[in-house]
């Protein structure tokens, strides 16, 4: 096993590259069998991880799914004040999500393994045909939990997928559902 780095040695810091680095050269400030004490390391974390992966998703490798350790659950601000009724209303949730905070998705997580920061909306703009472009919003496009858009697209957001953002007016109006005007009350 790995011994104790000696009195006086200057530990690195702990990232990703100085990891590497630990992992493919060897150091040594692991002992006198540097290489054996790496390469026992390795064995017995694996070993561990591979148990404590087994306690949390059952014995079957083979229906193991990161998605079902790593989800976010959105709760509402006020969730805790609110009547049970409300609250499942106004919370969203769970959803399983893929990735970390050293991915293209970024979705990093605590040791619970729920999301806990991440990319809520995200957008690709196609300058040269602006109603090719799209976007995601998390949870929906309405802060109302009563509205049928309040949680729409939490599915949709935590599936990496898609809606049209659409610029021009045509392509608006073909694709609206509803048209709210606001007209000010006359003075008085």
């Amino acid at each position: 096993m790995a011994t104790a780095l000696e009195a006086g040695d200057d530990p690195l810091p702990v990232q990703d590259e100085n990891l590497l680095r630990l992992l493919e050269e060897v150091d040594p400030r692991l002992g006198a069998r540097p290489r054996r004490a790496r390469d026992e390391a390795l064995l017995d974390s694996l070993v561990s991880a591979y148990a404590d992966v087994g306690e949390r998703l059952g014995p079957e490798p083979a229906s193991w799914r990161w998605g079902d350790l790593h989800q976010i659950a959105l709760r509402h601000p006020l969730s805790a004040h609110l009547p049970d009724d409300i609250r499942r209303l106004a919370d969203v949730g769970p959803a399983p999500r893929g990735g970390s905070g050293d991915t293209v998705g970024n979705t990093s997580y605590g040791g619970d393994f729920n999301q806990r920061s991440g990319a809520s909306f995200r957008m690709v703009i196609d300058v040269g045909n602006w109603d090719a472009s799209v976007a995601m919003n998390n949870p929906g496009q309405s802060g109302d939990p009563r509205s049928p858009h309040y949680k729409d697209l939490f599915e949709p957001w935590a599936a990496d997928e898609a809606f049209p953002l659409l610029y021009s007016r045509p392509a608006i109006l073909e694709a609206a559902e509803a048209r709210i005007e606001l007209i000010p009350a006359p003075a008085e």
